[in-house]
């Protein structure tokens, strides 16, 4: 059994994303990364014991959540409307992978393949 990491430095809209979204698993490691210089934006990076990994900015917003083992990233971690559009269009799919960026956020489903949407959560493109 892992001992709970200290999840204190982080801002406190990170720590409660993680206690909705990821109640049952416990956090095994949190680096804070204010000398990245390579990714600026990515200042919190939490590892949790069934090997999701999630990244935040300065303020506590979600950046990117990705799986390392192919763990299906729950539903309710991701944004509604990106979350409505996977529901409709791709239901029996796992997703193991989130990012947002500028003016994009991309899903990875364990098949491979790459659902990209605008800032907003508009569906772009399938790669």
């Amino acid at each position: 059994m892992f001992a709970q990491a200290n999840t204190s430095n982080l801002p406190n809209n990170a720590q409660e994303f993680i206690n909705q979204h990821f109640s049952a698993v416990s956090v095994e490691k949190v680096d804070e990364n204010s000398n990245w210089q390579i990714w600026e934006d990515d200042k919190y990076e939490v590892r949790l014991s069934n090997g999701i990994e999630l990244d935040f900015d300065e303020n506590g917003n979600l950046m990117e959540i990705d799986s390392q083992n192919n763990e299906a990233i729950p539903m309710s971690a991701l944004p509604s409307k990106v979350r409505s559009y996977l529901e409709a269009n791709h239901a029996n799919a796992k997703v193991v992978g989130w990012e947002k960026q500028d003016n994009e956020q991309e899903i990875e489903l364990a098949d491979g393949t790459e659902v990209e949407f605008d800032a907003q959560g508009n569906f772009r493109k399938l790669d």
